[in-house]
């Protein structure tokens, strides 16, 4: 393979930093925000330096800054302007502001393996869980034992966002790296539109520690302006949103049926708890384009499963008022 052939096509690094191609496009375009080399037939080939400078530039955005005024800078500079604005604002969460190497929960036994033949971790990182599958690297997890987890694509079995899902409970919602080398698009959009950040390995250990300092910083920076886990905002004080009272079926006969009354209260009440099924659907399948989208989605999908739930209560209220059997 040439050298003009090597690098990330446009949709891999979109599925890599949440960005969707005509952003990426734009910010190269108008800022030199990168410079992708070109293959032969001149399509875009991104290294892995323009993917870590791009997430860097999407956190910082999604911080407030405008893209012009950061495009320009060095790497390095975006990240020091990065983890000052995450790590040493006084008001974030104590393992925002901690000090000291950051504990990863590793489940990944090749990344393992290569720490092993190193002698240590990455430079700012300490192991603190290391499980070679799914079951036990879940049962060891929990609030206090980490504060970013690394895992393996294909570790995560049959049902990955499934898995991804259980890393988060058990973790308390700490921020997750996906290392992966072959995967389905649509299944990086999912995992990405579920929180993680994904990077396509193998990693030497350098740039594996340059990934989880960038997530981190970047997670910290996402929270520092009250996004909450989507963990918290999908189980609020440790309970699912409320189960439904009416199904579909019952909704639809409520909407037609007479009361015994002139009133159309139960018509319009399960009309309107329809509507707000119907969002609450949406709001949890709709297309994230990065963390933000993911957490904004999930509280709609709580916030309405909540109006749905009081809504569902008067109805049955009215119902039993009006002898209305379901």
């Amino acid at each position: 393979m040439s050298e003009r052939t090597r690098g990330y096509a446009i949709g891999t690094v979109a599925n890599l930093t949440g960005l969707d191609p005509h952003t990426i496009r734009a910010w190269e375009r108008r800022y030199e925000a990168v410079r992708p080399d070109r293959s032969a037939g001149g399509a875009r080939r991104y290294r892995d330096e323009d993917v870590a400078r791009l997430q860097l530039l999407k956190a910082l955005t999604e911080c407030g800054e405008p893209i012009g005024s950061v495009a320009g800078l060095e790497d390095a500079v975006l990240r020091s302007r990065l983890e000052r604005m995450a790590g040493l604002s006084e008001s974030l969460a104590p393992r925002e502001a901690r000090r000291g190497p950051l504990r990863v929960a590793l489940l990944h036994p090749r990344i393992a393996e290569q720490i092993r033949a190193h002698g240590s971790a990455p430079s700012g990182l300490q192991l603190s869980v290391r499980e070679d599958a799914l079951e036990a690297f879940v049962s060891g997890l929990h609030v206090d034992s980490c504060d970013v987890v690394i895992v393996g694509l294909e570790l995560l079995g049959r049902e990955p966002l499934r898995a991804l899902e259980r890393i988060s409970r058990a973790s308390g919602g700490r921020p997750i790296l996906i290392v992966y080398q072959f995967a389905r698009r649509a299944m990086l959009a999912q995992l990405g539109s579920r929180g993680a950040r994904l990077v396509r390995g193998p990693l030497r250990l350098e740039a594996l520690g340059r990934n989880v300092l960038d997530l981190f910083a970047s997670d910290g920076a996402l929270r520092s302006r009250g996004f909450a886990p989507l963990e918290t905002l999908r189980r609020p004080n440790g309970r699912p949103a409320p189960e439904r009272r009416f199904d579909d079926r019952q909704l639809a006969r409520l909407a037609e049926i007479a009361s015994a009354v002139d009133c159309e209260c139960p018509n319009h009440l399960a009309s309107i708890v329809t509507s707000l099924v119907a969002f609450e659907r949406y709001a949890g399948e709709c297309e994230n384009r990065d963390q933000a989208d993911a957490r904004l989605h999930a509280r709609l999908a709580l916030g309405t499963s909540l109006a749905r739930d009081a809504m569902e209560r008067l109805l049955a209220e009215v119902c039993e008022q009006d002898g209305i059997a379901v």
